[in-house]
């Protein structure tokens, strides 16, 4: 998951707040620098489109958060983590874990 800057299969609320960040500005592009910003992009529509593209962003793949897409990094913050699932056949491949009690 791109949105999980740590790659701990957790999303921090600073990791969230950057996904809301990009659906709130309608869209994202890479950074020129990637180096630049914690993830390698920036907030808004349009721009250089020549990196990977996030994650976070699958359905469809549009430079574009939408709001199930957000609404799906919601459900991981939430259950307090992730992991990848293939064989489970989600929309992208990951399952929210529920975190321990």
């Amino acid at each position: 998951q791109t949105s999980d800057l740590d790659h701990n299969d957790n999303i921090s609320l600073s990791e969230i707040l950057r996904v809301i960040q990009f659906y709130n500005s309608g869209g994202l592009h890479c950074a020129d620098v990637p180096t630049d910003t914690e993830d390698g992009y920036v907030p808004g529509g349009g721009g250089n489109l020549s990196c990977a593209p996030y994650s976070t962003d699958y359905n469809p793949q549009d430079w574009m958060i939408s709001l199930s897409e957000l609404l799906r990094v919601i459900q991981f913050f939430n259950a307090g983590g992730y992991t990848y699932c293939p064989s489970a056949a989600t929309e992208d491949g990951f399952c929210p874990i529920p975190s321990a009690p």
